[in-house]
């Protein structure tokens, strides 16, 4: 009998965190481009550490198309680049926003130590990185919900942000973060060499994108030479 009551109320409790995400969580369109991929990681996924300025070059994948019907919902295993990784990398952070589509957590990651009071320039690059919602991300849930306690204890001063909300950074904050290797087809490369993708003045030149990310701390910052 105790253990059917603890089984009942670690679902009464299961059910009482799902209701709380979707009150507090009202996106406007989550569950369309490539969402089964964005909201889980691959299966036997290898973990590998990349130097920022690697992933800000990884190959261009010419023949996936904008919106390609054929990985809206499976990685991309079958391109020269292939979505099968865990990636660890680190750079400057350069903002934290709150996604008003989907309610991920929007975040932007650059060589350079961008900050309010000294903004990016057009040369700047950065990559960006996504932690959906656990209401979303079902099986990864504790996960993501973890490092999204993260953002807004250590980036945001204990304070949940707004939906839509931008958070640029005032003093240079250098992390280091792991997430699934992710490739954005919902947007294309631009004749300019650009995306189009990017808030507060700061674009990605990539596609590419660790999303959805599984740890974010902080990290060393690199030394002056």
């Amino acid at each position: 009998m105790k253990l059917k009551r603890a089984i009942i109320l670690a679902s009464s409790c299961l059910a009482l965190t799902i209701t709380a995400w979707a009150d507090a969580l009202p996106c406007i369109k989550p569950g369309t481009e490539r969402w089964p991929v964005k909201t889980s990681l691959p299966g036997g996924a290898k973990t590998k550490t990349m130097a920022l300025a690697d992933v800000l070059n990884l190959e261009k994948l010419t023949d996936v198309r904008k919106n390609d019907p054929r990985y809206q919902a499976k990685h991309i295993t079958d391109q020269p680049v292939k979505e099968d990784t865990l990636v660890t990398i680190s750079g400057w952070l350069y903002l934290a926003a709150f996604e008003a589509d989907d309610c991920d957590f929007h975040i932007q990651i650059s060589p350079q130590p961008r900050t309010s009071a000294d903004p990016p320039t057009k040369d700047d690059d950065c990559i960006i990185v996504e932690i959906p919602s656990g209401q979303y991300a079902t099986s990864i849930a504790d996960q993501v919900e973890a490092q999204r306690q993260w953002v807004i204890d250590n980036l945001l001063n204990k304070t949940a942000p707004k939906i839509g909300a931008v958070h640029v950074m005032s003093r240079p904050v250098f992390v280091t973060v792991t997430g699934a290797l992710f490739y954005d087809d919902a947007h294309e490369y631009l004749p300019d060499g650009g995306t189009g993708r990017g808030k507060k003045g700061m674009e990605s030149k990539t596609l590419w994108e660790l999303h959805p990310v599984t740890s974010i701390v902080f990290g060393a910052k690199p030394t002056k030479p």
